[in-house]
C-alpha cells in the first residue's frame, strides 16, 4: 500500500521540475546579478534575495561585501556554468549553480543557490572564491 502511494507522491512532485527551465531561469539572475553589481545597485541586488538569505545575511553585513568584491575584481566579463544541482527540500525547491567567471581584475568561481517558485528564482545563497580577493 505504501510503496505505490510513495511512488505516486514522488512522480507528482518530478512533474512540476524542470531542471532545463530551472537552470535557464537562474542563469537569468546571475546575469541580472552581474548586471547590478557593475552598476554597483547593492542595495538592488540584495531586495531581489530570498527572505531566508536576508534572514542569513542581513543587509548591512552583505553590501560590503560586494562593494569588495566589485572593488578588488573590477567588472564583470564573462562566465559559464560549470556545475549544477537541483534539490527538492522539505524548505523548498532550490537550483545551485557553480559560475566560473572572470572580472576585470581576475578569475572567481561563484556559487549562486537560488529557490524556485514556480517560474521565479530568487537568490538564496551567493559565494565567491577569488585569489584576487585576497591579494589586492
Amino acid at each position: 500500500m505504501w510503496k505505490p502511494l510513495a511512488a505516486a507522491v514522488a512522480l507528482f512532485c518530478l512533474a512540476g521540475c524542470s531542471p532545463t527551465q530551472d537552470i535557464a531561469t537562474a542563469k537569468a539572475g546571475i546575469t541580472a546579478f552581474h548586471q547590478k553589481l557593475d552598476a554597483e545597485d547593492y542595495d538592488g541586488i540584495y531586495q531581489a534575495t530570498d527572505p531566508i538569505f536576508k534572514t542569513a545575511s542581513p543587509q548591512t553585513g552583505f553590501k560590503p561585501v560586494l562593494l569588495a568584491i566589485h572593488r578588488k575584481l573590477g567588472k564583470f566579463q564573462s562566465g559559464a556554468v560549470a556545475g549544477w544541482n537541483d534539490n527538492i527540500t522539505p524548505t523548498g525547491h532550490f537550483i545551485s549553480l557553480n559560475y566560473s567567471a572572470k572580472y576585470e581584475r581576475g578569475d572567481a568561481t561563484e556559487n549562486f543557490v537560488y529557490r524556485v517558485d514556480g517560474q521565479q528564482t530568487r537568490l538564496a545563497g551567493y559565494h565567491v572564491t577569488s585569489n584576487a580577493l585576497i591579494v589586492n
